[in-house]
């Protein structure tokens, strides 16, 4: 066995995902680039990796954190990574982004209850994030199994939703995540302008 341990992973803006279908890694993937486009390192890091355990906290100026919303819950994955790591989370400016189809229902009340889960997601685990979203997914027809498939098209069928199981279909207003973006790098900018 040995005892060599990898290097910490030095990072301005890491954005932690768990992701099932792909979406949300997509996401944080888009995060990513956005950060680095505004001059920071930035790296994607999914929590269920043994990656996401090696990350250098110190030199963190802010994070982000996205999972996705399947029968009305995150990810385990990601609910014992915000646990684990909600003292380091609570220091620095941090955003939460829960991605679900529910984001972008004609029903009030189904919106409404999406929202509510999200933001009770990182208070449970004694995080409090500057900001919380809820960012409309895909109905990734084509990478789900059969049941799954059958029963999305159900559901779909019934909200008025694409039923056509041969393809994706992408929900995800990349404005909104464009401007979660721009609000962390407010978070950063406002930090530096103070420590000054």
């Amino acid at each position: 066995m040995s005892n060599i341990h990898p290097a910490l992973v030095r990072c301005d803006i890491p954005v932690f995902y768990a992701t099932t279908e792909g979406q949300t890694r997509r996401i944080a993937e888009r995060l990513v680039t956005m950060f680095r486009e505004k001059g920071f390192v930035s790296r994607a890091f999914d929590v269920a990796s043994a990656e996401a355990d090696y990350i250098e906290w110190g030199r963190m100026r802010a994070a982000v954190v996205g999972a996705s919303l399947h029968g009305h819950r995150h990810q385990r994955a990601a609910k014992a990574f915000v646990r684990q790591h909600a003292p380091d989370l609570n220091v620095r400016p941090s955003a939460f982004f829960s991605v679900s189809l529910a984001a972008v229902s004609p029903t009030p009340t189904e919106r409404e209850e999406v929202a509510k889960l999200a933001a009770d997601f990182p208070v449970e685990a004694g995080w409090h994030p500057h900001k919380v979203v809820c960012v409309a997914g895909r109905l990734a027809y084509t990478r789900y199994g059969f049941l799954t498939r059958f029963v999305m098209k159900r559901i779909a069928r019934r909200r008025g939703a694409p039923t056509d199981t041969s393809r994706d279909y992408e929900f995800t207003n990349w404005d909104e995540v464009a401007c979660l973006a721009d609000a962390i790098v407010r978070k950063v900018a406002a930090g530096t302008a103070q420590a000054a």
